[in-house]
């Protein structure tokens, strides 16, 4: 009966470790996506950060000044991407000024070394 009583005691104690070591594994990586708030501005030879810009339209989903990003519902962006949802950060917060959920613009996106960053917007 002790023994009975030992093994569900470790039981439980192991079964609770095992959720602490998700949770903070979780916790960690979610801190570690917190960090990316902007894209990272890398230098180098012209060649190596040549970028290339291309025209999009789409409905905004949301705007998000604190990262600063946009979500958009956009159609095919010409030799970029097919058309998808997807967030989208801004070269300056002022670009989403007097932007909604539900605006149609017309947007300019740049692709280089940093990612994808949306330089212009315009209402429709």
């Amino acid at each position: 009966m002790l023994r009975t009583k030992l093994r569900t005691f470790i039981n439980k104690r192991l079964h609770n470790l095992s959720l602490t070591i998700a949770l903070l594994s979780l916790c960690g990586l979610t801190a570690c996506m917190r960090d990316r708030s902007t894209p990272p501005k890398v230098a180098g030879p012209a060649a190596a950060v040549a970028t290339t810009s291309y025209e999009g339209e789409g409905k905004i989903i949301s705007v998000n000044e604190k990262r600063p990003s946009i979500e958009i519902d956009h159609q095919e962006i010409k030799g970029l991407m097919p058309a998808m949802t997807m967030e989208f950060y801004v070269s300056d917060k002022s670009l989403l000024a007097g932007l909604k959920a539900g605006d149609k613009i017309e947007f300019t996106i740049d692709n280089g070394v940093g990612g994808l960053v949306i330089t212009k917007i315009k209402k429709l």
